[in-house]
């Protein structure tokens, strides 16, 4: 597809498009200098540029309410880069703004409530596979990702309005919603439908964000960047049972001891 095409695709409803989202309040004029390279190949629109993880993760706190934790994710990521792309790539831009946002509020509550994947995470990781097509960088990205995810004293995030500025932190140890939660809730000693409960969602999830948006920016500073390798115990788990291990019998990444057995008796009876 050519500049040609995708304006006359487009053509008044891209103009519309691109109007709706420079309303939202969200977008800054101020972000024209950091657009100084010229327009590239609109055939693929996702083009990363490097974006402010703030203010993506206070446009996700505004509109969290609206679809919760993967919505929210997924749709202030998206719009943020945008915002960016809008004055050398505006079509581009608009395009990316047509996103069917609204189909991510499926991953609310652990995919549809049923406490499996946390949603923030699920979104933030599909943003990823958006713009970053190499899959070894990729997965090294998101494995990075699941690891603040696990192992960050969480929620960080505060509000400008702060309804609960007593709001505890833990350490999930976990990416799936049900023990992401219940872990908080342990040491929170709220219920689980409070509305505190959903507000420690609703900024986890501006966590997440500014975790995801300091990745890609730092992947589109430079390719061949590094991230954070697996830590113990799951790469130990991860050389026997992983692929390439003694067992290979397993696909895991996660935090092992979040559902597994560890400890020496572990170990030893699998050297046998």
């Amino acid at each position: 597809m050519n500049r040609r095409d995708i304006l006359t695709g487009f053509g008044a409803g891209s103009l519309l498009s691109i109007g709706t989202f420079l309303g939202l309040g969200f977008f800054n004029r101020e972000t024209k200098a950091a657009n100084d390279a010229p327009e590239e190949n609109t055939g693929n629109i996702w083009q990363y540029a490097k974006i402010d993880p703030m203010k993506a993760a206070d446009f996700a706190y505004e509109i969290y309410p609206n679809g919760a934790c993967m919505y929210a994710a997924v749709r202030s990521l998206i719009t943020a880069v945008a915002d960016m792309r809008r004055f050398v790539a505006p079509a581009s831009a608009s395009m990316m703004m047509e996103f069917p946002f609204h189909m991510m509020r499926y991953g609310n509550g652990g995919i549809a409530g049923t406490g499996s994947i946390c949603g923030a995470f699920n979104g933030a990781t599909a943003v990823i596979g958006l713009f970053v097509q190499d899959a070894i960088a990729r997965e090294a990205m998101i494995q990075e990702l699941l690891l603040y995810s696990e192992q960050t004293e969480l929620p960080k995030y505060k509000p400008k309005e702060d309804r609960f500025p007593e709001m505890k932190t833990s350490k999930a140890e976990s990416v799936l919603c049900h023990i992401s939660n219940s872990r908080w809730r342990a040491v929170a000693d709220v219920q689980m439908f409070s509305p505190e409960r959903g507000d420690r969602c609703r900024r986890l999830t501006s966590d997440i964000v500014i975790k995801t948006a300091e990745l890609l920016n730092r992947w589109h500073a430079d390719n061949a960047c590094t991230f954070a390798p697996l830590t113990q115990p799951t790469a130990s788990c991860f050389d026997c049972h992983g692929r390439g291990g003694t067992k290979a019998d397993t696909i895991v990444k996660m935090n092992c001891a979040s559902c597994h057995e560890q400890g020496e008796r572990h170990i030893e009876r699998h050297r046998q």
